[in-house]
């Protein structure tokens, strides 16, 4: 019922050079198919998001939350002191997304939940903060920031749906570093081709 891509150390996958990348600590690009999924189980400590590539995820947790988001939504919790969730495909096709896992700035928050919705002109030939973080966003001019979540870690994420041949001219700023996830398609970073589910550290 699930094909995952894991891009750090998780469950069985273990990679003593791949434990993390900064607070980046889990990404998994999950395929599951239809009326299936992650029963209830706990987490704490953790920024814990999902972002939506096709179908629909439905997300539950013991505080009250449930909802049922398409693609290109995103799920935020912040599982603080402990929280029980699920996420499941009650569709009819299969859901792929990404599970991301941030460690937070601090362990003890109080847990939360957020959860956004987006439509393909937010992020079409743009670039899209869908969460950001305790610190200021990049300052690049093609960022668009209308709602994102806030996260307990000085950290953004950032999406665009772009056509071919469509350029980003973008800087890191002193002490930063990211990661990148080519979900479709392919792309070139500084003359490295990516194809479909690879990613890159940039630092």
């Amino acid at each position: 019922w699930l094909e995952s891509r894991f891009h750090f150390s998780f469950a069985d996958y273990w990679n003593n050079e791949k434990m993390n990348f900064g607070a980046l600590r889990v990404l998994n690009d999950d395929l599951v198919k239809a009326k299936a999924g992650f029963g209830a189980h706990p987490h704490r400590d953790a920024e814990i998001f999902s972002y939506i590539v096709s179908g629909e995820l439905s997300h539950a947790d013991s505080m009250g939350n449930r909802e049922a988001l398409p693609r290109g939504c995103v799920q935020y919790m912040s599982a603080g002191t402990g929280v029980t969730h699920s996420e499941m495909n009650d569709g009819d096709e299969t859901c792929r997304f990404l599970q991301i896992w941030l460690t937070p700035d601090r362990r003890g928050h109080a847990p939360q939940y957020g959860s956004t919705r987006y439509e393909r002109a937010d992020r079409h030939n743009r670039l899209l903060r869908i969460l950001g973080g305790t610190g200021p966003a990049p300052a690049w001019p093609q960022l668009h920031s209308p709602h994102s979540i806030s996260l307990h870690q000085d950290a953004n994420v950032i999406v665009s749906e772009s056509d071919a041949g469509t350029r980003f001219d973008l800087s890191l700023g002193p002490r930063r570093q990211a990661y990148l996830i080519c979900i479709e398609g392919g792309s070139r970073v500084n003359d490295q081709k990516l194809g479909m589910r690879d990613g890159a550290r940039i630092v």
